[in-house]
C-alpha cells in the first residue's frame, strides 16, 4: 500500500526585493501561491496541505483558499527563517496524526510554475530513509568572484545542478532533521541541506526548467510566459465527431451607477457594466460562444437590444434561456473555457464559485467549467474603461 502524500506551502516570505508581497502578484488571475497550492492538491493521493503564511495575514490567506480544496488545507502561522516555516508545517502535520511514514512534499510558494507531474515525481522518489530533490542543470560557466568584484577561478560545473522545490521527505525524517538542526544551531539554505547535515540521504529527480522562483523584478513576466499554456492554450480544442466550438466575446464600459454582476455573481462596491440587460459579460460571452458552436446566431439575434423585454433582464436568465433555445435545435453542451479580461474585481478569490455558478446554469458538471481571470496590465479598454470577456465552447448533437 502507497504511503499518504502531504505538503508543506512555505508561504511566510515578504519579498523585499521585489518592492512588495510578491505571492499576491496575480498570474493570469490567480496570485502566485494560489499557482503553488493548486498545483500541490492535484498530486494524486495527496490528503493534507498546510499553507505557512505570516502571521499577520493568516486571515487573508485563509479566505483565499480553493473552494474545492479548502477541506484538505491549514493555515499556520511561519517564522523568520525557511527552516522555522518548515518546521511549523511539519508540526501541523504532526498535530493531525500523520504517520511517520508520510510522504512530506515541502514547496515553495514563491515557485509557481511547478507541474504537478514533478510533485509526484519527487513524492515517488522518497523511501524511509532517502530524500528526494527535483534539480535542473547549471548552463552557464561558473566563476569565483573576490571580494572587489574580480574573478580569482572558473569553477567546474560538471558535477553541479540547480536545485528546486518541492522537496520530499517522510514526516518522521523531516521532522528529526528540522528540530536537529535548530537544536544544534544549523542554518540550513534548504530541507535537503537539512536531511543530508542529519544523515538523510538525498537523491535528484529531473526538475523543470519552469520551474523558476519568483525572486527579482521582471521574474513575473518569465513566469507569465511559462504559465501561458496552462491558461490559453495555442491550438484550438480538440472536438469529437459530431462536436462542434465556438468563441464568444463581449465587453462593456463601467456603470458607477449600477453594481457589478459577473459570472452570474453579485460583487458588492464594484461598479458595475452598462448594457441592455444586466452588463454580465462573462455570460454574455459564454451565449455567443455557445450559440456559435450550434450555428445559431448570436446574443443579440436572440435577445436584441431594441426589445425592451430584456432591459437589465437577469443574464443568468439570459444563458439559460439560451440553453433551452439550443436543446430545441438538437444541440447541447460538453464544455465551457472562460477568461475574464479586468483591472478589478480581482477573478481569483471567486474563481471556483464563478465556475460553479455558470455550470449550473449551462447543465454541466463543475469540472467542465473553466474560469481564468487576467489583465491587460493597465493598457487599453480593459485596463481602465471597462470588462471584457472571451468564451469557447463545445456543443454535441442530443
Amino acid at each position: 500500500m502507497a504511503a499518504p502524500i502531504a505538503g508543506v506551502l512555505v508561504a511566510a516570505g515578504r519579498g523585499e526585493r521585489m518592492g512588495g508581497d510578491k505571492l499576491w502578484i496575480e498570474l493570469w488571475g490567480r496570485p502566485v501561491w494560489r499557482w503553488s497550492l493548486d498545483s500541490l492538491l492535484a498530486v494524486p493521493g495527496l490528503t493534507s496541505v498546510v499553507v505557512v503564511a505570516p502571521a499577520d495575514a493568516l486571515e487573508r490567506f485563509t479566505q483565499a483558499l480553493p473552494a474545492e480544496g479548502a477541506n484538505r488545507c491549514r493555515v499556520v502561522a511561519g517564522g523568520a527563517e525557511r527552516a522555522d516555516s518548515a518546521l511549523a508545517g511539519i508540526a501541523e502535520l504532526t498535530r493531525q496524526q500523520l504517520p511517520d511514514e508520510t510522504v512530506v512534499l515541502v514547496h515553495d510558494a514563491a515557485r509557481p510554475a511547478a507541474s504537478t507531474e514533478l510533485m509526484a515525481r519527487v513524492a515517488a522518489a522518497v523511501r524511509p530513509g532517502l530524500a528526494a530533490i527535483p534539480t535542473v542543470p547549471v548552463h552557464d560557466a561558473l566563476k569565483r568572484l573576490d571580494g572587489s568584484g574580480r574573478m580569482v577561478a572558473a569553477v567546474d560545473r560538471a558535477a553541479l545542478v540547480g536545485a528546486q522545490t518541492p522537496q520530499g521527505a517522510t514526516l518522521a525524517n523531516l521532522r528529526s532533521a528540522l528540530e536537529e538542526g535548530q537544536a544544534w544551531g544549523r542554518v540550513a539554505s534548504d530541507e535537503a541541506a537539512a536531511l543530508a547535515a542529519a544523515g538523510v540521504g538525498v537523491i535528484a529527480v529531473d526538475g523543470e526548467l519552469a520551474n523558476r522562483k519568483l525572486t527579482a523584478p521582471g521574474d513575473e513576466a518569465l513566469l507569465r510566459g511559462a504559465l501561458a499554456g496552462a491558461v490559453a492554450p495555442l491550438s484550438a480544442p480538440l472536438v469529437a465527431d459530431g462536436e462542434r466550438a465556438g468563441l464568444g466575446f463581449d465587453a462593456h464600459r463601467f456603470d458607477t451607477g449600477r453594481e457589478l454582476r459577473l459570472g452570474g455573481l453579485e460583487f458588492p462596491g464594484e461598479p458595475g457594466l452598462a448594457g441592455h440587460s444586466d452588463g454580465d459579460v462573462a455570460l454574455h460571452a459564454a451565449i455567443d460562444a455557445l450559440l456559435g458552436a450550434a450555428g445559431a446566431g448570436d446574443i443579440g439575434s436572440l435577445y436584441p437590444s431594441d426589445d425592451d423585454r430584456w432591459r437589465d433582464a437577469d443574464s443568468a436568465a439570459l444563458l439559460a434561456g439560451a440553453v433551452a433555445h439550443l436543446g430545441q435545435l438538437g444541440w447541447h453542451a460538453v464544455s465551457l473555457d472562460l477568461t475574464v479580461v479586468a483591472a478589478h474585481p480581482a477573478i481569483a478569490p471567486r474563481r471556483d464559485e464563478m465556475a460553479a455558478r455558470i455550470a449550473s446554469l449551462i447543465g454541466l458538471a463543475p469540472d467542465a467549467v473553466s474560469v481564468k481571470g487576467t489583465t491587460s496590465d493597465g493598457l487599453g479598454f480593459a485596463g481602465e474603461e471597462g470588462i471584457a470577456a472571451f468564451a469557447v465552447a463545445v456543443v454535441t448533437r442530443s
